[in-house]
């Protein structure tokens, strides 16, 4: 049997019972490892433990909770603790739309376990009348996951640009994708999963599109994130998938869920109750184990 669950199950590594909610202002915005609460107390982060969560209740507004982050988050990088700064600013928040408590860098978002938003992109195409599917090889030098395969097009969304600009950007960057074809993009789905890392948990969502491709369309990375581009037939990538782990861990979700859209996962597949529910399970999970994460 083709083994699916295997992947999802890795990508969801983390066990929830060593992390606590995250609470500013009143908001679950993310969660902090237990381990990592001394090390933030000592940089000047004064959490107080309310109802089996971290509280931080410091007086301002986003900028100036900004600010006090931002010092910490510096003194860590320092210390080698936040790895692959990116420069880029991400979002303290409940959810996507929701106003954030905080500005931090993207690289720190593990230590303090808040939702990183990113869009995935399938490049799928039509060949001799089967479907195809465009894989991107990361760059060798890439701070996360070097050297494995991905979607033709992905990225995190920093604060401030939505998600169909973000999807569009990363089509441009990475595989030089006209906007007149990257508009044509379809959103279908969003993934979600909980993997611990080294200083912490990414506990992401991400915003899944399909984009089909003319035949003749040939991807050019522009960024230098991408080694370099394959074109295979989805059934042969699903191949892959099931059986190697040479596919990024969060890029093996999406493309379940591809396989699941395009009929080549059935429900005759034994685990398919179980792939279909742990998919885009993160709300679930967080309202039913954190009951912070209720209040919104």
């Amino acid at each position: 049997m083709l083994d699916f669950l295997a992947h999802i199950e890795s990508a969801n590594n983390a066990r929830l019972d060593d992390y606590a909610p995250f609470v500013i202002d009143g908001c679950a915005v993310g969660l902090i490892h237990h381990t990592n609460v001394v090390r933030l107390n000592e940089q000047g982060l004064a959490l107080d433990v309310q109802e089996n969560a971290y509280h931080w209740d410091y007086d301002g507004d986003c900028q100036t909770r900004s600010a006090y982050l931002n010092d910490i988050i510096l003194s860590l990088a320092t210390e080698g603790f936040v790895p692959g700064w990116r420069g880029e600013q991400y979002a303290l928040s409940r959810d996507f739309y929701a106003p954030p408590k905080a500005l931090i860098e993207r690289a720190s978002m593990p230590i303090f376990g808040a939702c990183g938003y990113g869009v995935h992109v399938n490049g799928l195409t039509k060949k001799q009348g089967k479907t195809h599917l465009w894989i991107a090889k990361r760059a060798d030098d890439k701070p996360t996951d070097p050297g494995k395969l991905d979607q033709i097009a992905a990225g995190g969304i920093p604060h401030g640009i939505d998600v169909f600009a973000n999807m569009q950007k990363e089509c441009d960057e990475e595989a030089s994708i006209p906007l007149s074809l990257s508009e044509t993009a379809t959103a279908v789905s969003m993934s979600s999963y909980f993997y611990a890392v080294e200083n912490g948990i990414r506990a992401d969502q991400l915003f899944n599109y399909d984009l089909w491709l003319p035949e003749s369309f040939i991807p050019h990375n522009q960024d230098g994130e991408v080694a370099s581009f394959d074109c295979l037939p989805l059934e042969e990538v699903m191949e892959l998938v099931s059986r190697t782990d040479q596919f990024k861990f969060n890029a093996n979700i999406v493309l379940i869920d591809l396989f699941i859209r395009h009929g080549l996962i059935t429900p005759e597949h034994q685990q398919y109750e179980q792939i279909c529910a742990q998919l885009n399970h993160r709300e679930a999970i967080l309202c039913a184990r954190f009951p912070v994460f209720t209040k919104k």
